[in-house]
């Protein structure tokens, strides 16, 4: 007999909330929510199909919980992007479709290798193929499954092993074992297994992080400005008026503390409307009057650009390496780029490079402290953070990010809990400046703080201090190696399936 045609678009549904409460960001319960989701929805999604649930069902699901996460995207587009509301309803289907369809894929192979390849076969297909789509597809706002195990400390301390992404594959890896063991005909016990080997895992890494060799101790106060200045408008003033409540903050804490550097740090676009390439003797100025190291979000013609001034050291420039696609630049090869943007009249945001030079240098008693910036959404890149630390030689992360444009919608949150796990990934802390809310720091241990609401202003002052951590997940070599273990995985399970006569 067949299943209620209800029941169908019904059960999406409930898939989809699920989904959905595996990214709502702060944690609730006590930050078990979003990795209890996240375990749980690949294993409930793919226990139907494996089971015969048609694949549509499966792709229908995944959209609707893509598009109730991003139902703040229409009016965003709307009011901040100047499109009338149903081309903006459009843009948000359209990147709907394209991500619940890689998902979809990543589902489907998953299936495939599970009647080929059984349970093992099915579970390193998962995580191969999501540790692919993750890190080499095309995303228009990058993100990973894995970013929901931040909200618990000590799960969020097991990146410090396997990156994002390798939690990412663990979720699905062991969804899919149990599913394609449940399919099979196998027993619960041994179904649960595989997400039970999961949960050990995030307990023995989380305590393991406890044992990584570390650096000696870096202190630094670091004083932030939160301005909910409107996004993208250029107005005379705005260093005069970010350095008033600054002058404000730094009285208050005492600071510059004898014998403690101190880092004074303004948000993405605090300053806009002139071209900060350019060499200018008063904003060293300004920050050697005060005796603090001065890092702030700024502009230079066709780049987003992030300026370091420091008493005794050379100005640091540094522009954002990524820019988003649509967003901030028309994607493709550079022709078909200059074409379009005759086109749309629109002017593409060049992209910086990474070197050696990346990281601002702060002059300190005990050693210099080196701080690699990432501007907006490069934090949300693993790979690419990763690079910048290692050429940077950096001792601590910060994230200078422009979120006026979401409004007072859950977007900020979003983007917080997809960056939060690059400080355990790399051992360093992030910290985490915004022009409208909300800021705060991300630490090495997991633990995380944010102040504000958004579309709120604040100056908040953050006494450091932390020992930077080598972690496994520094290394360039950890996808490859994530990669090719799962690739012999599906190998091992496709020759120990047993053939028929």
């Amino acid at each position: 007999m067949k299943r209620p045609s209800l029941l169908q678009p019904l059960s999406a549904l409930v898939l989809a909330g699920i989904f959905v409460l595996a990214f709502r960001f702060p944690g609730a319960l006590g930050g078990w929510l979003e990795p209890a989701m996240a375990l749980l929805f690949p294993l409930l999604l793919l226990d139907g199909l494996f089971k015969g649930r048609h694949a549509f069902w499966t792709w229908a699901t995944l959209l609707a919980g893509l598009v109730l996460l991003y139902l703040w995207v229409p009016q965003t587009l709307a009011s901040k992007g100047g499109l009338p509301f149903g081309l903006a309803l459009l843009g948000m289907i359209l990147l709907g479709l394209w991500e619940a369809t890689g998902l979809w894929l990543v589902a489907a192979g998953s299936r495939w290798a599970s009647r080929r390849a059984g349970p093992l076969g099915a579970a390193c297909a998962a995580g191969l193929l999501l540790l692919v789509w993750e890190t080499w597809g095309f995303h228009v706002y990058p993100w990973t499954w894995g970013a929901a195990f931040g909200a618990l400390p000590w799960a969020a301390r097991a990146s410090a092993f396997l990156g994002a992404s390798g939690l990412s594959t663990l979720a699905w890896g062991t969804g899919a074992w149990a599913a394609a063991t449940l399919a099979g005909g196998g027993s619960l016990r041994r179904a649960m297994a595989g997400p039970g080997l999961a949960v050990a895992f995030l307990l023995l890494a989380g305590g393991a992080w406890h044992l990584l060799p570390r650096d000696a101790e870096r202190r630094l106060d670091v004083a932030m400005i939160q301005p909910n200045f409107p996004p993208g408008q250029r107005w005379l003033g705005m260093e005069a008026e970010m350095w008033h409540r600054s002058d404000a903050l730094l009285r208050a804490q005492g600071w510059p503390r004898a014998g403690q550097p101190t880092l004074l740090l303004w948000p993405e676009s605090s300053v806009l409307g002139r071209d900060d390439r350019h060499a200018d003797a008063r904003l060293s100025a300004e920050a050697a009057s005060r005796g603090v190291a001065w890092l702030f979000g700024t502009e230079g013609g066709p780049y987003n650009l992030v300026r370091g001034e420091a008493a005794g050291r050379p100005t640091f420039l540094f522009a954002k390496t990524e820019p988003m696609p649509f967003g901030e630049r028309t994607p493709g090869p550079v022709a078909f780029r200059r074409w379009m943007d005759r086109q749309m009249g629109f002017v593409s945001q060049e992209a910086g490079e990474l070197t050696g030079s990346c990281a601002f240098s702060i002059p300190s008693p005990s050693g210099e402290v080196r701080v690699h910036p990432l501007v907006c959404s490069e934090a949300l890149l693993p790979g690419r953070t990763r690079r910048g630390l290692a050429l940077g030689r950096a001792d601590l992360l910060a994230n200078h990010t422009n979120d006026g444009w979401f409004d007072r919608s859950i977007a900020t949150d979003l983007h917080a809990a997809q960056i939060r796990l690059r400080a355990p990934e790399l051992g360093v802390p992030l910290l985490r400046a915004t022009l409208s809310g909300k800021s705060g720091v991300f630490r090495e241990d997991g633990g995380f703080e944010l102040w504000g609401e958004p579309l709120s202003e604040g100056a908040y002052a953050v006494p450091l201090r932390w020992r930077p951590v080598r972690t496994p997940a520094r290394s360039a070599w950890l996808v490859p190696f994530l990669t090719a273990l799962l690739s012999a995985g599906l190998l091992v399970g496709w020759r120990a399936q047993p053939r028929k006569a």
